[in-house]
C-alpha cells in the first residue's frame, strides 16, 4: 500500500515537470508566440499549455487488460488480453485534428471536442472516467511555469539534442530541455 501510495506521489509531480520541459520546448521551436504569451489575461498561454499537451504527449501510448469479453469495431477483445491505446496517434488523428503535425495552440479558442479525443492524460468524463486526477492541477501549474518562463527571465537553449522517442514511457527529450545563461527581467 505504501508503494501504491509513494507512486501515486511520484506520477504527478514526474508528469508536470516533464510537461513544463516540452513547454520550454515548444516555446524554443516556435518564438513566434512569445508576445502572445506575455499577455496579462493568460487566454492565449491556456491555448499553448492544451497543444502542448496535444503535440508532446507525456505518455505516447496507454495498456491495459481487457475486463470483459467484447467486441468492438469488427474485433474482438478476450477477457485478459493486453491491448494498448496509441495516445500520440489519436492526438495527431487528422480525422479529429486539422493538421495535427503543426503546433497550433489556436486550434484551442473555441475547441468542442470530446473529452474521449483529447486524451494527454486520460480519457472520459473527469468525474465519471479514466481522466487524471491532476489534470487541472498540471494544466495551472504549466500556465505558471510558462508565465515565468516569457515574463521573468530571459535564457537561452544551446545545441543539444531535443529529439524525443514515442516508444519511452514516458517521454522525454533525449537531452532534457537544457537552458543557459538564465536572467532574471
Amino acid at each position: 500500500m505504501a508503494t501504491v501510495e509513494l507512486i501515486n506521489l511520484l506520477r504527478p509531480i514526474v508528469a508536470i515537470a516533464y510537461y513544463v520541459a516540452f513547454s520550454a520546448l515548444a516555446l524554443h521551436k516556435h518564438p513566434e508566440y512569445l508576445e502572445r504569451l506575455r499577455q496579462p489575461d493568460g487566454r492565449f498561454r491556456e491555448m499553448f499549455v492544451q497543444e502542448v499537451r496535444r503535440f508532446y504527449p507525456f505518455a505516447p501510448f496507454l495498456g491495459a487488460r481487457v475486463r470483459n469479453e467484447f467486441d468492438w469495431g469488427g474485433n474482438h477483445f478476450k477477457k485478459g488480453k493486453l491491448v494498448l491505446l496509441d495516445v500520440y496517434g489519436m492526438l495527431h488523428d487528422p480525422r479529429l485534428w486539422e493538421k495535427p503535425e503543426l503546433f497550433k495552440p489556436e486550434r484551442f479558442a473555441n475547441w468542442q471536442g470530446s473529452p474521449f479525443d483529447f486524451i494527454p492524460q486520460g480519457g472520459g468524463e473527469f468525474e465519471l472516467g479514466h481522466r487524471c486526477a491532476g489534470e487541472w492541477i498540471t494544466i495551472e501549474v504549466m500556465k505558471q511555469a510558462l508565465g515565468f518562463l516569457v515574463n521573468h527571465i530571459s535564457y537561452e537553449v544551446p545545441p543539444q539534442n531535443l529529439y524525443y522517442k514515442l516508444d519511452r514511457m514516458p517521454t522525454y527529450p533525449q537531452s532534457g530541455v537544457i537552458i543557459s545563461n538564465i536572467r532574471r527581467i
